[in-house]
Formats: C-alpha cells, structure tokens, sequence
C-alpha cells in the first residue's frame, strides 16, 4: 500500500507540473511577440514650442540660366507627393533668432503622430557628418526636382549622426536643395572636409518628415525626420563659437 501511495503521489506531481509548464510557455510567448509600445521620450515642451514656430512652405521654382526647367511642386502625380515636393522647394531661410535648438537624439525620437503640427519648423542640430556627401545625380532622380540630373539640379543628402564615422542606418538625413544653394557658397569639396572628422557640424533649417523611405529606416537611415532644405551650416572655431562654415 505504502509503494502505491508513493508511485500516485509522484505521478500527481508530474501531471501538476506538466500542465503548469504548458500554461506558463504560450504566456511568455506571447510577451515576446507583443511588447509594450515604447513611449515617446521627446519633452512635450519641446513639441509645443516646433508647433508654435512652425511656418507653411511655399514651394518655389528651380530656374537655371534664368530658364524655369522644373515647379514648385516638382513633377509628382499625387497630392501627398505633391506636399512633400512643396516643403522641399522652399526658399526662405529662417533668422538666427527664430531657430529652435534640438538635440540628435530629440530629433532622431520626434513623434511621427505630430507631422502636421511641427512639420516646417525652424530648427538646428550638431552632429557629425559621416559616410559622405551625395550628389543625387543617378537615375530616376527625383520628382521634387523633376528628375532632373545635372549637378546644380539635384539635392545633396549628407548624413549627420551622433558620433563620427558611423553607419547610415543610424543617420539623421539632412540636405541642401539646388533651390537653395544659390544663395550661398557651398561646395561639395568644402563638406567633404568635415566628412568622418572628430569636428562637430551644426545644421540650420527646417523641420521635415520624408513619409517615402519609412521602409529603409533602420537600414538607409536612422529617421525619417529629415531638415531640409538646410539654410545654414556651422562649425566651432578654437574658442567653442559657431562660425558660418562659408567663406
């Protein structure tokens, strides 16, 4: 009787341990599978003051030679691209006074919930310039520039990121606009020197989301929050003060 009672207790164990251990596993699973969303760690007082400052694009022609060769809105067919097209063809450049100083990290993190309120903010970031500075001058192109391809009809994509010489999945997207570049003494040579350096950039200019390449993210770039187009580019000189990179 003894050994029977042992041999069923035992057996009763097993069976107990057996059933907990199925019901414990899917549970498990299922946290992995579904993780709590991570919350949006920008300071909401940050996200207030791009909304206040915030000012409408209007996008303006590209005229090379004094010829109109593409519109404001590119060549895009859809209104959403069209949009898009308009807040990369501006021309105004914001007053020192009305930029909005935003860490890499704030801006990398900025809420893809908020587009329509802080879209074409005025802001400036320091990071640095790494991997290299692109001329989009291969094919297709793109529709904000007709696809167009020459040299001064096309955007250059830098990539700012937090540390020197670092990857472009983790890369901040900024760019001048050949709209833009006529207005100032940029060089494609006069970048490249601050290109994988240990020197910090500080990059002026608007606030933009580039909805296109939400499918590259973490792989091409770290964000889609791009500024664009850029209107002013700095670096330190000995004494820690920012100093207008152009001539």
């Amino acid at each position: 009787m003894m050994k029977k009672a042992v041999t069923l207790v035992v057996a009763i164990t097993v069976s107990v341990t057996c059933i907990l251990a199925r019901t414990q596993v899917p549970s498990r699973a299922r946290k992995h599978k579904n993780p709590p969303p991570t919350p949006n760690t920008v300071d909401p007082q940050l996200i207030d003051k791009l909304a206040a400052a915030k000012k409408p694009a209007v996008g303006q022609p590209l005229i090379i030679g004094g010829k109109t060769v593409c519109g404001p809105r590119g060549n895009a067919a859809g209104a959403k691209m069209q949009e898009l097209n308009n807040n990369k063809n501006r021309t105004d450049e914001p007053a020192d006074s009305d930029l909005i100083p935003i860490s890499w990290d704030d801006l990398n993190n900025l809420p893809a919930d908020r587009v329509n309120d802080i879209q074409g903010a005025p802001v400036s970031v320091v990071g640095h310039l790494s991997i290299r500075v692109k001329e989009q001058t291969g094919a297709p192109g793109e529709t904000t520039n007709c696809n167009l391809l020459s040299p001064d009809e096309v955007d250059w994509h830098m990539y700012l990121t937090k540390g020197p010489k670092q990857l472009i999945k983790t890369a901040i997207i900024v760019e001048t606009t050949p709209r833009v570049r006529p207005n100032h003494k940029w060089t494609t040579q006069m970048l490249a020197a601050y290109v994988n350096q240990t020197k910090q950039v500080r990059v002026s200019g608007w606030l933009m989301y580039d909805f296109q390449h939400l499918d590259v993210v973490g792989t091409e770039r770290g964000t889609v929050w791009e500024v664009h187009p850029i209107t002013k580019i700095e670096v330190q000189d000995q004494t820690g003060n920012w100093v207008n990179i152009e001539p």
